[in-house]
């Protein structure tokens, strides 16, 4: 093999230099100057954004009722309902009853007669406050007759001042009489009010039975639980949303709801209650939305919740970002013009959210050098790779 000298490598260098300046020169191009990129660029431009997200979720009663006497009693009759096959049955777990049908009576005997004996003093009291009104006006008019008997001296003192005592002692028999009628009447209409607690109704205007925990004939006490009933005016559906998208639902948003359990039906609801803090254990934030017309949902059941927002968007195809000179997060790439022609400049991409194979951006109010991505600007969306800031491109048609 042939050896090279020291001397010889330098002179290979110098011809190397000359020959790399020559190639130059003959394309018109100047040493260490790239070649104009071949780039393809979009606008960007706000387009309509129809998104979606879903979320797991579960049915629940949108209102229970905890019913119970409100009264010690006896259990005289349970509500018969009659079952599918026509034939009756004491009311149950599933069973569908309508606002102010009674579920259970109690026997009601006791209050029955304390409701009568109430009445009764009630009279008595109203007759005694008529008889000591009467009084209370003979005594008035007496003592009226004594005061003008006095001014004209047909009347001793003596006999005035035992007008006036009467008067005053009729007058404080008659407020007596009062106090009474209205303690009677109080009396009267708790004695009333607790045989209407003999009888247990849901307040819902429809309503499904989930528990009775009484029998006939049984002993109950007042404030223990009797029956569970559920409103079926409506279910709610609950989910939880991580902190970084419970921003996004509002009070009042549609939601699209389906269940495994009924395949062929699609429910819509509104979103009628977000949670104020995130729960300690998931670390999300409950949501719940309301489904006024249920057609088979049930509580317990498994669904799913679809949001969807239509809203004016930046969309920005992923195969136009790159990950940024420094620091975490994407730039991209927009063509401006140049003092020799077009040439790309960096802009930060502001990510919102992906969808599909395109990334929402937030746009700068304010573009400049440095800044963020802005409506109108012509964003390079293939062979980013190859480019660097000031780059020279010729934009493909």
């Amino acid at each position: 093999m042939r050896m090279v000298g020291v001397g010889g490598f330098a002179v290979l260098a110098v011809w190397a230099r000359g020959w790399v300046a020559a190639h130059v020169a003959e394309r018109g191009e100047k040493p260490g100057t790239e070649p104009p990129a071949m780039v393809r660029a979009v606008v960007l431009r706000p387009e309509r954004l129809d998104a979606g997200v879903s979320y797991h979720a579960a049915v629940k009663e949108v209102e229970r009722a905890e019913l119970s006497f409100r009264v010690d009693g006896t259990i005289e009759s349970l509500l018969e309902v009659k079952g599918p096959d026509g034939r009756p049955h004491t009311v149950h777990e599933g069973d569908v009853i309508a606002r102010g049908t009674p579920l259970a009576k109690l026997d009601a005997r006791d209050y029955r007669r304390e409701r009568d004996m109430a009445a009764e003093r009630l009279a008595g009291a109203e007759a005694r406050r008529a008889q000591a009104e009467a009084e209370a006006g003979l005594a008035r008019v007496e003592r009226e007759r004594a005061e003008r008997l006095a001014q004209r001296a047909s009347a001793t003192a003596s006999e005035l001042d035992a007008a006036r005592a009467r008067d005053a002692s009729s007058r404080a028999a008659l407020a007596g009489a009062r106090r009474e009628v209205e303690s009677a009447r109080i009396a009267l209409d708790q004695a009333e009010a607790n045989l209407s607690y003999c009888s247990l109704a849901s307040p819902f205007e429809r309503a499904r039975v989930a528990s009775r925990s009484v029998d006939l004939g049984q002993r109950v006490t007042a404030g223990r639980a009797a029956f569970v009933v559920h409103d079926l005016s409506g279910v709610a559906i609950a989910f939880g949303v991580p902190d970084t998208l419970v921003g996004r639902i509002k009070l009042g948003d549609p939601m699209e709801v389906t269940s495994d359990a009924l395949p062929a039906e699609r429910f819509r609801g509104v979103v009628y209650k977000i949670g104020a803090a995130a729960d300690a254990r998931t670390r999300t934030y409950p949501v719940e939305v309301r489904v006024d017309d249920p057609r088979g949902l049930r509580p317990g059941m498994i669904a799913t919740v679809h949001l969807s927002r239509a809203s004016d968007a930046l969309l920005l195809p992923l195969t136009a970002l790159v990950p940024r000179a420094s620091g975490p997060g994407c730039d991209a790439f927009v063509v401006v013009d140049g003092p020799h022609g077009p040439v790309v400049r960096r802009r930060r991409a502001t990510i919102e959210d992906v969808v599909d194979d395109r990334a929402t951006v937030l746009a700068d109010a304010t573009p400049g050098p440095g800044q963020s991505l802005a409506p109108g600007d012509r964003v390079v969306v293939d062979g980013v790779h190859r480019l660097s800031d000031g780059r020279a491109v010729v934009v493909e048609d």
